[in-house]
């Protein structure tokens, strides 16, 4: 019997995972990573459900084929049985015919060919024979007892049919029916050819069809596979139609928030524009004269200036928080070196920026002293030399608290930095990724060298107990 071809398996395709955006000031969050990932592991689980019922199935097939191989062995143990027993069965019937045959010899020795009134009643004629002038013909004996079932034969010669006829009619009961002559050795023969065509025409009629039926049948196992190859690659393109739906739902939501986003960033962008179209209107007004315009427009293009520097030192303290936070991450598989790096790198950064806020400071200076210069004039001028000085002085300190807690204008992005700098601290494990941690919070709130200092007091005593 043929073993029936498994199934085709689905392949798993791998699902890539999203590539992380670049970071930026104000990214917009989206959990569209974590849907790919839990479709992949749902994906990966309808895979491996497949597989086990793949494999059920195959260990049932593979139940069913040592089932019908026990089923042949008992079937053959069977036969070999009955031919054993059916062997007995010929040896005993050879050895009762063979005694019947020595019995019957024992009787032929007293036996008259020709039919007399001494000869016993025939019970049935079986064959008659022609040879030569006489007839002869098998007779079997009646019963003498009806409790003795062996039969007795023999051969008896006529002259004719009639007295054939007259020997039959001696039977008992009712009248014997005459046997027709029985075939030549020829005739013999030839039935026996006949016979053997018609067995031979018969076998190969019955080889044909069991090829038919073999070819029908291998036929059928191809459409069943096809079909079952049909039906799971349908299953598979149901499956992959529906992930393709759920990442286009989540596409469109992303794309919606994104949307809204900019929608916001827009309407803020334009509410800082007319605050800031209407500021320099009311500057325009308060200027006065023509020197005064100019001066202030000089004061512009600085402040303007110093805004640009100030931005590319927020750009590169955002840099050093993304270095800072990935090293925290991956504080466990580094070593003191990268702490090390990481701390004379962050000491460069803000040496720089203190530098950036003295020089600014410097020029503010300046220009207040240049205005304070130039206030002699009219009371006009003395008001407008006083209302500059007050922006000057607020814009100086807006500078400075900016600069020095090392936190961008957007307090959103502030808390945000601040909230992954405590989570870090508080899920870090390391004294010296504390440490440095532990620093960056205290210049982020703008902690006191006193409460600096107690601090690192605090961590020392328990860094002495621990010891």
């Amino acid at each position: 019997m043929e073993a029936p071809a498994q199934d085709p398996q689905v392949d798993e395709s791998e699902a890539q995972e999203p590539q992380q955006p670049t970071p930026t000031p104000s990214p917009p969050r989206s959990n569209g990573g974590t849907d790919a990932a839990t479709q992949l592991r749902a994906w990966k689980e309808r895979g491996a459900r497949i597989e086990q019922l793949l494999a059920k199935k195959n260990a049932k097939l593979q139940e069913m084929e040592d089932t019908e191989n026990k089923l042949k062995r008992l079937l053959a143990m069977a036969k070999r049985s009955i031919d054993n027993s059916k062997q007995e069965i010929a040896e005993k019937d050879a050895a009762i015919q063979q005694l019947r045959e020595e019995l019957a010899k024992s009787r032929q020795t007293q036996h008259s060919w020709a039919v007399d009134a001494a000869t016993r009643d025939p019970r049935q004629l079986l064959h008659k024979v022609s040879h030569g002038n006489l007839l002869w013909c098998l007779v079997e004996y009646a019963d003498e007892s009806e409790l003795d079932e062996a039969k007795e034969f023999a051969w008896h010669c006529f002259r004719s049919e009639a007295e054939i006829q007259a020997y039959a009619n001696r039977a008992s009961g009712e009248p014997l029916t005459l046997p027709d002559f029985s075939l030549t050795p020829y005739e013999v023969e030839r039935v026996k050819k006949s016979l053997k065509e018609e067995i031979d025409r018969v076998q190969e009629e019955f080889r044909r069809y069991r090829v038919r039926s073999e070819i029908t049948r291998k036929q059928k196992d191809a459409e069943i596979r096809k079909m079952s190859a049909n039906a799971m690659a349908k299953r598979t393109e149901q499956i992959s139609e529906t992930d393709l739906s759920g990442e286009l739902q989540s596409s469109k939501a992303q794309i919606r928030r994104l949307t809204k986003a900019q929608a916001e960033a827009e309407e803020r962008e334009s509410d800082w524009r007319r605050k800031f179209e209407k500021l320099m209107k009311d500057y325009e007004k308060l200027s006065g004269t023509m020197g005064e315009t100019v001066l202030a427009m000089e004061w512009r293009e600085r402040y303007e200036q110093s805004v640009r520097e100030k931005q590319e030192l927020e750009k590169k303290m955002e840099e050093l928080k993304l270095m800072t936070s990935g090293a925290f991450g991956n504080s466990t598989d580094s070593g003191n070196g990268d702490l090390q790096s990481l701390r004379q790198e962050f000491a460069q950064y803000r040496k720089r920026a203190l530098n950036a806020v003295e020089q600014k400071e410097k020029e503010l200076n300046d220009m207040q002293a240049h205005y304070h210069e130039n206030g002699g004039g009219s009371s006009n001028a003395s008001r407008t030399n006083s209302f500059k000085e007050v922006r000057v002085r607020r814009m100086s300190m807006e500078s400075n608290s900016s600069l020095s807690g090392f936190e961008t204008p957007n307090a959103t992005k502030t808390n945000e930095y601040l909230k992954n700098i405590v989570y870090k601290y508080m899920a870090s494990d390391q004294d010296e990724a504390k440490e440095h941690m532990e620093k960056a919070i205290a210049t982020v709130l703008n902690f006191t060298p006193a409460e600096v200092a107690s601090i690192q007091e605090k961590r020392k005593q328990q860094q002495g107990w621990f010891w």
